[in-house]
């Protein structure tokens, strides 16, 4: 069975965006989702489960989440304030879009 999921680019370019040690090649992620803008950078375990994954098929049937750090999100709707989390968890069946943005180390 060999389903693509609408968020299944989304994993592929991260694994290909990592170093081997798990160090990130952009700033933040930022995911349109169903509920709003995410904006954040994938958390260590997350970016170290990628890394250990040989193959691509067992790469992306596993995840069913994505681990996010320092986050902030925008909500669409206009009585929910922005908020701000340490860490957030998104079902990857919420992504709509996402975007790599900025250049690790840069200011």
């Amino acid at each position: 069975m060999n389903e693509s999921r609408p968020a299944d680019p989304l994993i592929t370019l991260l694994k290909s965006s990592l170093g081997i040690d798990g160090t990130l090649t952009f700033g933040h992620l930022v995911l349109y989702t169903s509920f709003g803008v995410v904006r954040g950078r994938i958390g260590l375990t997350f970016a170290q489960g990628l890394i250990g994954k040989e193959s691509e098929a067992d790469t992306l049937a596993e995840y069913e989440v994505i681990e996010l750090n320092d986050v902030t999100v925008e909500h669409y709707s206009n009585h929910l304030a922005n908020a701000s989390f340490d860490r957030l968890y998104v079902r990857l069946s919420d992504v709509l879009g996402f975007a790599l943005v900025g250049n690790h180390g840069s200011g």
